[in-house]
């Protein structure tokens, strides 16, 4: 397991899927080492797998290919995998796909994706960011009661 994880596995999470959400956006911008061709999972969508079952409690390339395995489709939609537009079900990658594109990470790069989001969830959200979602929480609220009582 690459060392950046270690700093996740530390890390309470109450919510390990919504974590490894916020922190795909921070991976996107992680150097991919693979060739252009033959993409099928993107980057992020492999880490943040990753990431999410450390949350989850995994602490080897055993436990988190197991947890990925056992995800149900539409966590692994939310994490970034691709959806077959045939049968509309959700592929996951072999363990030898996830350890191989995890060993090749760039170290660095990963540790500080890591950081930030862990620096960003350890801000507390000050009175403005507050009032601004309190302010947009009641707007939804008032556009759903509105759009209720029109059905």
């Amino acid at each position: 397991m690459p060392t950046a994880l270690d700093q996740l596995a530390q890390t309470p999470a109450s919510a390990p899927l919504a974590d490894a959400v916020r922190l795909s956006g921070l991976l996107d911008l992680l150097p991919d080492p693979r060739g252009v061709r033959g993409r099928r999972y993107s980057l992020p969508a492999l880490v943040a797998a990753a990431a999410a079952s450390v949350l989850a409690g995994a602490r080897s390339f055993t436990a988190i290919t197991e947890w990925i395995s056992d995800a149900p489709g539409w966590a692994c939609r939310a994490l970034g995998f691709p959806v077959d537009p045939l049968t509309g079900t959700v592929s996951v990658p072999h363990p030898h796909t996830l350890r191989r594109h995890l060993v090749q990470l760039d170290g660095d790069a990963l540790d500080q994706a890591i950081g930030a989001f862990l620096a960003s969830r350890a801000t507390p959200a000050g009175p403005e960011l507050r009032s601004r979602a309190s302010t947009e929480h009641d707007r939804l609220i008032s556009a759903g009661q509105a759009w209720s009582s029109s059905e």
